[in-house]
């Protein structure tokens, strides 16, 4: 068992559904989602175990349930990829993060982790369609962009304030 602690638990089902929910709010964006960052403030608040547990729980429910599709090879790969978040949320527990301006050593590793993400996904995804992996890396360049970027806003804006609001709420902080 990985914690048997009501707090943590709780705090897992909630941002767990939370990423989901958010998921399908922005279905239309595509690769511009709210997901990663609360996998790393999973792995944040409740170490980098819990929080790539975190990550593996949206896509048990979202990959399966995803409205462009599903691959097994893909969803695996995502899953995988995913606990990448939660394990780099965990590793900067070790700091203390304060106020809610932005961070960009936090925009710096959303930027990093969702680089690796992405280069890993597109290769399975290419090898799993049958396209040479260089043209996988070639056509997945505007999704990537979208999702570095992204990500690197979320994280760097973001961050501080969704865990000072966790703390405050959920750990009474």
């Amino acid at each position: 068992m990985l914690t048997t602690d009501p707090k943590k638990l709780s705090l897992i089902a909630i941002l767990t559904a939370t990423a989901i929910a958010t998921n399908y709010l922005m279905i239309g964006a595509v690769n511009i989602k709210f997901m990663d960052l609360i996998v790393f403030t999973a792995g944040y608040l409740l170490g980098s175990r819990l929080g790539a547990t975190t990550g593996i729980l949206v896509w048990l429910v979202y990959g399966i349930v995803n409205p462009f599709g599903f691959s097994l090879p893909v969803w695996v790969a995502t899953i995988l990829g995913e606990t990448l978040f939660g394990i780099a949320g965990g590793y900067f527990s070790r700091q203390q993060i304060e106020g809610i301006g932005f961070d960009p050593w936090i925009a710096a590793a959303g930027f990093l982790v969702t680089f690796v993400y992405d280069l890993f996904t597109n290769i399975v995804s290419g090898v799993t369609v049958g396209i040479p992996i260089a043209l996988a890396l070639v056509t997945g360049i505007p999704f990537m962009l979208a999702h570095t970027v992204s990500n690197t806003v979320f994280f760097g804006f973001g961050f501080k304030p969704l865990v000072a609001a966790i703390k405050k709420v959920n750990m009474n902080e």
